[in-house]
């Protein structure tokens, strides 16, 4: 009777530790399986900001330049060249927002970047136009909100930080530093 008992103890112990490792298992493989997605969808947010980033073009510093100094200047090229560089930069702070959808990153991850760069590439009068008419909807519409609720505070535009440099910089130097000529050429170059 007692060994009748401790083999049905055993019994049950041993069937509890089989379905406790098949769970253990198929955890392991849904983990395997968020994983592999995740690879996926980073290969392809890469492969995808390569082809944008080579659609920028050689200088598109200038080009980024008119677009913050004389956007009234741009042209179709230089279009095509800010919408490449605005959605590769966008784009990239969304691989987060993604990655945060799998469950490796955590909200704050994602919204941290936003709260980082949405200013930085977006607060000024091309790339609002840009967020608003282009990407808004591309987005998924948690993403898009939290953009346009970071733009609607107040920040600083890489060109106001570069003000702040540049005037730093010339109360170092005592001497001023030469003026960007982009929209100067550019207008030369319309007549």
């Amino acid at each position: 009777m007692i060994s009748s008992r401790l083999s049905n103890w055993i019994s049950l112990i041993a069937n509890v530790s089989i379905l406790a490792g098949l769970i253990l298992v198929a955890y392991e493989l849904n983990q395997n399986s968020q994983l592999a997605r995740t690879a996926l969808i980073n290969d392809g947010s890469a492969f995808e900001n390569q082809l944008w980033i080579e659609m920028m073009g050689d200088i598109p510093g200038d080009v980024i330049a008119k677009a913050v100094e004389c956007p009234e200047l741009l042209t179709y090229s230089d279009f095509m060249a800010m919408d490449a560089f605005l959605f590769t930069s966008v784009n990239i702070v969304y691989r987060n927002y993604e990655i945060a959808q799998e469950g490796l990153f955590t909200k704050s991850d994602w919204k941290g970047e936003v709260e980082n760069y949405a200013h930085w590439y977006l607060d000024n009068e091309f790339g609002r136009a840009w967020w608003l008419e282009e990407a808004t909807d591309f987005f998924e519409t948690e993403f898009s909100d939290y953009v346009s609720r970071q733009l609607e505070k107040e920040g600083l535009d890489s060109a106001e930080y570069w003000l702040r440099i540049r005037g730093r910089m010339e109360s170092l130097s005592g001497s001023p530093i030469p003026r960007s000529q982009v929209c100067a050429v550019s207008e030369m170059s319309a007549n």
